[in-house]
């Protein structure tokens, strides 16, 4: 199922109190009350809450977004709702696509051949040859690098993007940056 991806800016970044980020969040609107997922998925999962239609942006015509479960199909996780990912014991690197493009953050130029990610998660531009670390490079949220996620499922790419509310609720509980990505 398609998703978009929460994830601080520090890719090192996990919460001293996970509830914290919940209570914000449901404060927020953007969480609603949680929901008993099936036991085959991971993480918390969450309904959208009240003022979600305001702190995430559709683009497009008429989206069409399952906002509710389906009542004859209790188990389904086929429709638009919050997980709060589990932390991770290390940085992970995240793909949302196959094709991936990227620039350098030092010399701006452009990669598009990331056909293997280094296990490090460090890499050595083939342009200017400096290394850094793949959190720093600019993704075209297709990608995103982190410890602790938190995935919005149902939304495919450039279907719907944050609001700056909803990332400065985020950074206000949080003391650090977000941003976002998509995987399909």
């Amino acid at each position: 199922m398609p998703k978009l991806v929460f994830v601080a800016k520090d890719p090192e970044y996990i919460p001293s109190s996970i509830s914290d980020i919940v209570n914000a969040l449901q404060q927020a609107g953007f969480l609603g009350k949680k929901w008993q997922s099936p036991s085959s998925v991971s993480g918390e999962r969450y309904l959208i809450g009240d003022s979600f239609l305001s702190l995430v942006t559709f683009l497009g015509c008429a989206p069409a977004i399952k906002l509710e479960p389906a009542a004859e199909q209790p188990g389904s996780t086929e429709f638009c709702h919050v997980e709060i990912e589990e932390t991770k014991t290390s940085v992970e690197f995240i793909r949302g696509s196959d094709f991936l493009i990227s620039r350098c953050p030092h010399c701006r130029q452009r990669h598009a051949n990331w056909e293997t990610i280094p296990e490090t998660l460090l890499y050595s531009c083939d342009k200017c040859n400096v290394e850094s670390y793949l959190s720093e490079y600019d993704w075209k949220n297709t990608a995103g690098c982190g410890r602790f996620f938190i995935s919005l499922h149902g939304i495919y790419p450039q279907e719907a993007i944050p609001t700056s509310h909803l990332l400065q609720v985020l950074e206000k509980i949080s003391g650090t940056a977000w941003t976002y990505f998509y995987v399909q």
